[in-house]
């Protein structure tokens, strides 16, 4: 009897470690996705920077050139 009881304890004890060890793997699996989602939101909020600096200096050519031909149609004028 006392063989059962103790042969049951370990398997208790034995299946628990088991899950913790499969809870510790899932947690660390989440952690690098998490890791790499953010990796990736770095990446893109720096090239939508980029792209935001490009559009700013684009746009201010743009407006000099149509302050250019405002100036060049008033003296048509």
């Amino acid at each position: 009897m006392g063989v059962l009881t103790l042969g049951t304890i370990i398997l208790v004890v034995v299946l628990m470690q088991v899950g913790a060890a499969a809870r510790a793997r899932l947690l660390r699996k989440d952690e690098e996705r998490l890791v790499a989602l953010v990796d990736r939101y770095e990446r893109t909020a720096a090239a939508s920077a980029r792209h935001e600096e490009v559009a700013a200096g684009e746009l201010a050519d743009v407006r000099t050139r149509l302050d250019a031909i405002e100036r060049l149609l008033r003296e048509v004028e």
